[in-house]
């Protein structure tokens, strides 16, 4: 699947953000930039990158999935994939 350059929407690089607002605001952009255009890599691998730093990596599997489904090349998305993955394993695992 093919992405086209007029899908991608330009939005603002911060660093960390320092509130709960911030992040709030951050995620609903990028849910709003993939509302518009949903194969945006850009913004689905930097929500995905979001999701997993708070904690949720089953929601970030999700969107780094669909960044592969759009690029099955995608270096970050496999990585992403592989992240997710080992952090929902990992409770399991010290569980036994």
């Amino acid at each position: 699947m093919a992405v086209s350059a007029e899908c991608s929407v330009e939005l603002p690089r911060h660093t960390q953000p320092e509130s709960n607002e911030e992040w709030i605001i951050r995620i609903g952009r990028l849910e709003e930039a993939l509302a518009v255009c949903p194969t945006d890599i850009l913004a689905r691998s930097e929500l995905a990158s979001l999701l997993e730093q708070l904690g949720q990596p089953k929601q970030a599997l999700c969107h780094w999935n669909m960044v592969l489904a759009c690029d099955p090349n995608s270096l970050n998305g496999r990585e992403g994939v592989a992240r997710c993955r080992q952090q929902s394993v990992q409770p399991l695992r010290s569980a036994l």
